[in-house]
């Protein structure tokens, strides 16, 4: 090993991820190497993703660090982050809306008495939202909630709600979506 990367490895995989896994169980990797009867050289080649592993070598792996093996290979898989700006949404109150497909994030500063609804924006979502300053009800069905600073609330975004702004302020809602391979699927898409 000459101490790079080699370039013709299959990028869709990073293994460094193993460090993370080792340190958690309080593992040397000499002692990972002795729990897992692989040599020294061949957990470090692993861990410092310069070798192609065998499903043997990350069987033997996974099992001492006490994960399964589509556990490892998953933790291992490579994902992309994605960066996009806001979009500003017209409304009484003023929204920016950060979109990856139906995961959303919406900043909202309102002033007392305005009323945010959304529900054309919900796809299948949990909702969450956290009170950054000033208070907020949001009705949710027949509920009333109030919500002041540092506030949070999860809830099924299919519900039927609306938020109510009491006192000037600003809020964050963000929509999660149920089915979470929708954001796995998002992250594994090359980056634009």
């Amino acid at each position: 090993m000459n101490g790079r990367i080699d370039d013709s490895m299959n990028s869709n995989y990073d293994f460094r991820v193993m460090r993370i896994l080792r340190k958690r169980r309080h593992l040397t990797l000499e002692k990972l190497a002795e729990q897992s009867n692989l040599t020294y050289a061949t957990v470090v080649a692993v861990e410092s993703n310069k070798t192609h592993p065998s499903l043997k070598t990350l069987d033997a792996l996974a099992h001492a660090l006490h994960v399964s093996t589509s556990q490892l290979i998953n933790f291992a898989e490579q994902r992309y982050s994605l960066k996009r700006k806001a979009q500003i949404k017209p409304q009484t109150c003023s929204c920016r809306i950060a979109q990856f497909g139906p995961a959303k994030m919406i900043h909202v500063t309102a002033q007392t008495g305005d009323q945010i609804e959304g529900m054309d924006e919900h796809g299948n979502v949990h909702e969450m939202c956290y009170i950054i300053h000033g208070i907020v009800d949001l009705h949710l069905e027949e509920c009333i909630y109030r919500l002041e600073q540092y506030d949070t609330f999860l809830f099924n975004g299919m519900h039927r709600h609306s938020y109510h702004q009491i006192e000037t302020g600003e809020f964050v809602m963000i929509h999660i979506p149920q089915d979470v391979t929708v954001i796995e699927r998002l992250l594994s898409q090359n980056p634009q």
